[in-house]
């Protein structure tokens, strides 16, 4: 298989795909991770990008496009569009962010509790403004892709670690009202982003939560030179002078 090196400690660690086990009475093969967990220990590893293009492939049991490439190749913000599997995104959609994972999770498990059902657009809508959570949410409605056939979309979750000062006029003040997430549901109205990097630094770090093995998957920066991580949530949320924010956001993908 594809060999990974745990960084700083220049250790070889070999992925081994695994099928996961199906639940009871699904009689349908469940993909393989892309990857195993991290070992106890090990905050993260380090993908060149052909191994893990070479490891998405297998895991999806197709090649990576020539456009997913192209995306995938602009660093940690093409790791999670391509794993979002939307023509129609360039950008990962900020709608649905909260300030925790845990309130994120909630939403997600939400919305994937009506994509179950696999309802029509209309019905979709019909169950967000009858759910208790959901109902009190900006954006639920909207975030929608109804053009896409509810079967083949799932709620996903990334985060997305930047500067609050979007605005360099802005006070520190300002810039934390501006960010700050709603006292009872925790959403965070990321509208006045504006992919601002505080001067001198990264402007941003997406990273995609892989739900196989509960990593995260980012990068380093975009090509050339671009290396792909596997981290924990406590090694991907480490504090760096690049970001004094975090959020954990929910979006529709595509099944693989």
């Amino acid at each position: 298989m594809l060999a990974a090196v745990v960084l700083g400690l220049g250790v070889a660690v070999v992925p081994t795909a695994h099928a996961l086990a199906a639940p009871p009475g699904d009689t349908a093969v469940a993909r393989p991770p892309i990857a195993p967990p991290l070992p106890p220990g090990v905050s993260h590893l380090e993908w060149s990008v052909p191994d893990y293009i070479a490891a998405w492939e297998e895991q999806h049991g197709r090649p990576m496009t020539d456009d997913e490439r192209a995306t995938l190749a602009r660093g940690c913000i093409g790791v999670t569009v391509v794993n979002l599997e939307r023509d129609d995104v360039v950008n990962p959609p900020l709608g649905l962010s909260f300030d925790t994972f845990k309130r994120a999770r909630a939403v997600q498990a939400a919305l994937n509790e009506i994509l179950a059902s696999r309802p029509t657009a209309r019905e979709y809508a019909a169950q967000v403004r009858r759910h208790p959570l959901l109902s009190g949410l900006r954006n639920v409605l909207s975030a929608y892709p109804s053009w896409i056939d509810s079967s083949e979309l799932t709620a996903a979750l990334f985060s997305k670690r930047f500067w609050r000062k979007q605005d360099p006029s802005w006070t520190d003040e300002q810039a934390a009202a501006v960010f700050r997430p709603d006292p009872t549901t925790g959403q965070v109205d990321m509208g006045k982003y504006r992919y601002v990097a505080r001067p001198g630094y990264v402007n941003f770090d997406y990273g995609w939560y892989d739900e196989d093995n509960r990593n995260w998957w980012h990068a380093n920066h975009a090509e050339p030179g671009m290396v792909v991580y596997q981290s924990t949530s406590r090694f991907y949320s480490r504090p760096l002078l690049d970001f004094d924010a975090q959020v954990y956001t929910v979006a529709f993908a595509r099944v693989p």
